[in-house]
């Protein structure tokens, strides 16, 4: 007698053809071994079914990839064509290696002249065959990434910052520029010290007090300087002279609070100068985007003239 199972199999290769669960094989008119032929076509079918679904599936990954990686071009794209928004993508730096080994080579005759624009004729033309020499090496850079993996706008940031750099260099060299350098130095001090400063003050701000100032940022803090005197190093304060008192109390007290929850005492000391002192306030010009910030920052301009 045939299985229920066998018989389902049989079904399946031709619908016409049923076999009754009580038959008898013999009186069917069917022999095992035709049986047995039925269900090996079947399996064969199966396997063959279940190979071009893993070629489909494969072929959609690849698909899917592929869109992806179209998409993160046509991002790349439109923000490159859009001059209104800022955006700073950093470039690999073994691209960046390679290009400046390519450039920086005896065999690369040509250079980036610094003291033009990078639109220059001639440095467009050190740009294209840059671009091209680079294509044309097959250095491994990272793992399995190979130059050819990079888009053109990727290679040609990377010679851009060969050129970045040289004209850095070519305006260092000015005359009445060479403490440039150091007056860069200090005012990325600064920024970042006014940073770490509003960071630090804004984790202890209340929900009605984060509702009232949202929209002020490092250009409110003070400006800060760092004196030794004896051995002892000492944070003097300046606040900005466009700044209100209210919004000088509010900074204050979450200073007041940041002091209460710490552990250990702070690296620095603060200190402010006498209000007499022509060294008091801070130097630093009001910002220019005033429309961002919130109410109550900002005194009127025609009440004080900005320290000179």
């Amino acid at each position: 007698m045939m299985s229920a199972y066998n018989r389902r199999l049989f079904e399946a290769q031709d619908p016409k053809m049923s076999v009754p669960v009580d038959s008898n094989i013999n009186g069917a008119g069917q022999s095992s071994s035709e049986l047995f032929a039925a269900v090996g076509a079947i399996v064969e079918q199966n396997k063959m079914l279940m190979t071009e679904l893993q070629s489909f599936v494969t072929k959609l990954k690849a698909m899917e990839e592929q869109s992806e990686k179209n998409k993160r071009s046509a991002d790349r794209a439109t923000v490159s064509n859009n001059p209104t928004k800022r955006h700073c993508r950093r470039v690999d730096p073994a691209l960046c290696k390679t290009a400046r080994m390519l450039h920086n080579s005896e065999s690369f005759v040509v250079k980036f002249d610094g003291s033009t624009s990078f639109t220059n004729q001639v440095n467009a033309e050190v740009l294209k065959k840059l671009i091209k020499q680079i294509k044309e090496t097959t250095t491994v850079l990272k793992g399995d990434q190979l130059i050819s993996n990079y888009s053109d706008d990727e290679i040609r940031k990377a010679c851009y910052n060969i050129y970045a750099n040289l004209r850095n260099q070519h305006v260092a060299n000015k005359p009445g520029n060479e403490d440039r350098p150091a007056r860069y130095k200090v005012l990325k001090t600064t920024r970042q010290r006014r940073q770490r400063t509003f960071e630090r003050r804004w984790k202890y701000v209340t929900e009605k007090e984060r509702v009232k100032w949202s929209g002020i940022d490092q250009e409110i803090m003070s400006d800060e300087e760092l004196v030794t005197v004896q051995d002892d190093e000492t944070m003097i304060v300046h606040p900005p002279q466009w700044r209100t008192q209210e919004c000088t109390d509010f900074l204050y007290t979450c200073d007041r609070r940041y002091q209460e929850n710490q552990r250990k005492a702070p690296k620095y000391k603060r200190a402010y100068r006498h209000a007499d002192s022509n060294d008091y306030y801070s130097k630093r010009e009001i910002p220019n985007a005033q429309g961002r910030y919130p109410s109550g920052v900002f005194v009127d301009c025609k009440c004080f003239k900005l320290a000179e």
